[in-house]
């Protein structure tokens, strides 16, 4: 088979870190490759850019061409329903998306995601993983159990650069921080034993 190319489109850079990783990893398991088309992924700075694009996918979807979406749960039920919204899929329709559509939704924050690989995630923050959540995805606010447990356990530089000051949500580095660790050293497969959603991800995209 020849090589898929691909739209991508995520909230901010640590997803796009997540999206690049993910697909590495797909890649080294498939015969062909998904690449990213130049100038990807797209980071739209947060879900409301993205929900407002979801037409667009599906025309592109439509002429044959993929993308590959990356967004948080958040405060919605649960991802069929943010797609069901999202989309405007009927009520009594089934919710089923074009294969050429990758649309994944982290449960609940990307968080949930990095932090799920916590042999990675120690190792790079320099706290032990018995602090962290070891089912990420049932946290109601994952970026918020990183924080709190940052203030109670970081007494290094790289903690307080993480933790917001002011009004700010996050801290100075927060984003560059787990975008480092997130391309130097986490491994999804890895992290998909803790969380359910990452799991789903990769075998999404395993049948491109």
């Amino acid at each position: 088979m020849e090589d898929v190319f691909c739209f991508s489109y995520v909230e901010d850079a640590p997803s796009a870190a997540v999206a690049h990783k993910l697909v590495a990893t797909r890649n080294a398991r498939m015969e062909h490759s998904l690449v990213f088309r130049n100038g990807f992924p797209t980071v739209m700075g947060g879900c409301d850019a993205i929900k407002n694009k979801c037409e667009a996918f599906l025309n592109l979807a439509k002429s044959g061409i993929h993308s590959f979406i990356l967004t948080d749960l958040d405060a919605t039920e649960c991802a069929c329903s943010l797609i069901r919204s999202w989309f405007s899929i009927p009520k009594n329709d089934e919710v089923l998306l074009p294969p050429q559509c990758i649309f994944r939704v982290a449960v609940r924050e990307i968080e949930s995601w990095i932090i799920a690989d916590h042999e990675a995630w120690a190792a790079f923050i320099g706290i032990p993983a018995v602090n962290f959540s070891m089912q990420p995805d049932q946290l109601d606010n994952p970026k918020q159990h990183l924080l709190n447990v940052i203030r109670r356990k970081g007494k290094k530089k790289i903690h307080r650069e993480m933790l917001p000051k002011g009004t700010a949500h996050i801290g100075p580095r927060y984003n560059e921080i787990l975008c480092n660790l997130v391309t130097s050293s986490w491994e999804p497969e890895r992290a998909a034993m803790r969380s359910p959603s990452l799991e789903r991800a990769l075998k999404a995209l395993m049948t491109i």
